[in-house]
């Protein structure tokens, strides 16, 4: 069963509950407020002809009360008796016997055999006034009848409004469904206005299948990233594997260079997995000093910085941050590498320290600069993601030489 489908039906039976409700009660006060009017015509009758028969000595009534009860719409029949003898009757019916025997020398209201009774006593003279129910059990009937239908033909209505309705509020529903079932196809999700329940969640569950797609796009960009940066390497691994298999045995050059491919994978590794936890937002911070970080690579890269003549300066101040020092470690490895890789001569500078109200590392070099044509490599786009997952920013700037500064915000231990 559809949900527009369950929601007519609910709104068919909340109404059709309501409406039978509202009868019942209509039905019940229309019977209270005609036994009530009953009540006190009976009640009005009896007083004047009890008056009547106390103020005649004879307790006869007078004939023009017999003509009234005759003429009054709906009084049938009345009674008096002096203790048990009956010595007057009036009215539309003739009865042999009392309206209600049981309530002779009482007062008070009474149904007996299908009549409403109004007995009042007073002295030795009882009078019974009473009108047969019959009637108004018809016209309530008759009312039962004409409202029965009735509440039944405005549930449906109502269940068929409710339909048409619901149709409406779930349509932004159902085109999401066909763009989740076309997902996989590349189907557009379609866009949803409205403030509405329906139209939010339409809109939350867009979003969702926004995502869903903006990260099967990312995986699969990183799936070919990573199959295009590692093809190199492992070529030249086969090459020099092969080239050792022909020869029976390896060389010096070839065990240098199967090293240098060995610590490219590594590297390689490490950027794609550094890659994808800052794409993936799992950053595990801690409190740190960037003075400590750059520090570290000081020390790391200085053989490498002696190895191709290049100075290695260090301009730690202090710059606290709250931040994963893994990711941060191999952003610097990268903007380090890069820097010692293309200075051909000169020096490469690691700073840090807080400015603002920030805290920044920064490693500037004198080489050529970033070129405006060339690709970005895997090693800064890696920056680019660790300083988006810590919510900061990077400024690369080029002049004579270049320089990158990644800000973080500051934090105080």
């Amino acid at each position: 069963m559809t949900l527009r489908i369950r929601l007519a039906l609910i709104a068919f039976g909340l109404t059709l509950l309501g409406l039978g409700l509202g009868l019942s009660i209509t039905y019940e006060v229309l019977e209270r407020s005609r036994l009530a009017d009953l009540d006190q015509e009976l009640k009005l009758q009896a007083e004047l002809i009890l008056q009547k028969g106390l103020a005649n000595p004879k307790n006869q009534i007078p004939s023009e009360i017999e003509n009234e009860l005759l003429q009054e719409s709906g009084l049938s029949s009345a009674q008096l008796y002096r203790g048990q003898q009956k010595i007057w009757e009036g009215g539309a019916v003739q009865l042999d016997q009392p309206l209600d025997a049981s309530q002779l020398g009482r007062s008070g209201i009474s149904e007996a055999q299908g009549w409403r009774v109004y007995t009042l006593s007073q002295q030795n003279l009882t009078v019974q006034v009473g009108q047969p129910l019959l009637p108004l059990r018809e016209t309530l009937t008759r009312y039962v009848e004409v409202a029965v239908p009735l509440v039944l033909l405005l549930a449906l209505f109502s269940g068929g409004l409710a339909f048409a309705a619901v149709g409406l509020a779930v349509r932004p529903l159902e085109r999401l469904t066909q763009a989740a079932k076309g997902f996989e196809s590349g189907s557009e999700v379609p866009a949803i206005q409205g403030k509405d329940e329906a139209a939010t969640l339409a809109k939350a569950f867009a979003g969702l299948l926004d995502d869903l797609k903006t990260q099967r796009e990312r995986e699969q960009r990183f799936l070919a990233y990573a199959a295009h940066e590692l093809r190199t390497p492992l070529s030249a691994f086969r090459a020099s594997l092969e080239a050792a298999r022909i020869k029976g045995q390896l060389e010096a050059e070839q065990l240098s260079r199967l090293h240098r491919e060995a610590l490219r994978l590594e590297t390689l590794a490490q950027n794609l997995l550094a890659l994808s936890r800052a794409e993936a937002g799992e950053v595990r911070g801690q409190p740190l000093d960037l003075a400590d970080l750059v520090s570290e690579a000081f020390d790391r890269f200085q053989p490498l910085a002696l190895e191709r003549k290049l100075e290695l300066d260090l301009e730690a101040g202090p710059a606290p941050t709250y931040a994963d020092p893994r990711l941060l470690e191999q952003a610097l490895n990268n903007l380090v590498a890069n820097a010692l890789r293309y200075t051909a001569s000169g020096k490469v500078t690691l700073r840090s320290g807080q400015e603002d109200g920030q805290a920044y590392l920064e490693v500037a070099d004198t080489g050529p600069g970033f070129s405006a044509n060339a690709s970005e490599g895997l090693g800064l786009r890696v920056v680019r993601a660790v300083v988006a997952a810590h919510h900061g920013r990077a400024d690369f700037s080029s002049g004579q030489g270049s320089r990158v500064r990644l800000w973080l915000r500051s934090f105080r231990f």
